[in-house]
């Protein structure tokens, strides 16, 4: 298992994002230079939370990291105001192969060491902030039209959002 997953992290490219998967020849032509895929990359870096958590210190943790907070967590490199994917500024859940919401994406920085204090985290927690009520609950801004289970209301307060929020801030 080791192996694999050693495999599978390995294809980590130079920006430390990960590739797209595609059916698009021109997007997977090994002679041409992409960038990486930054919905594909939360799920890395989501498994690389995940494996931290129990143990195992991934060769890309840095690397991972670094392509989010070089970017303040959710914003395009050549223009720091327009978020790489919309839908990463909401509370999106549960997650899926191509949605991960923001208090997820926090969470798994801090996880991975991220400092709090750090202007990649400080904007991190404002995004967040966005979805908080008054009463320190956040709200669910976006799940699955068909979810495996119920999440909670689009639009209403939600708990599992509420703790990853909270797990987010350490």
């Amino acid at each position: 298992m080791k192996n694999e997953i050693d495999s599978v992290l390995g294809l980590i490219k130079e920006d430390g994002g990960f590739g797209c998967i595609s059916t698009n020849k021109k997007i997977n032509d090994p002679r041409k230079p992409h960038k990486s895929c930054a919905r594909l990359t939360a799920e890395y870096l989501l498994l690389a939370a995940e494996l931290h958590l129990q143990g195992y210190r991934a060769a890309c943790e840095e690397l991972l990291t670094h392509y989010f907070t070089k970017r303040n967590i959710f914003y395009r490199t050549d223009d720091m105001k327009t978020p790489m994917v919309d839908l990463m500024l909401g509370t999106f859940y549960p997650p899926d192969p191509i949605k991960i919401g923001a208090h997820q994406i926090v969470y798994a920085l801090r996880v991975l060491g991220c400092a709090p204090d750090s202007e990649a985290m400080r904007a991190g927690y404002r995004v967040l902030d966005r979805h908080r009520l008054e009463n320190g609950r956040y709200v669910l801004t976006a799940s699955k039209s068909v979810p495996a289970f119920k999440a909670g209301n689009v639009g209403e307060e939600n708990k599992w959002v509420t703790l990853y929020a909270y797990m987010a801030r350490g």
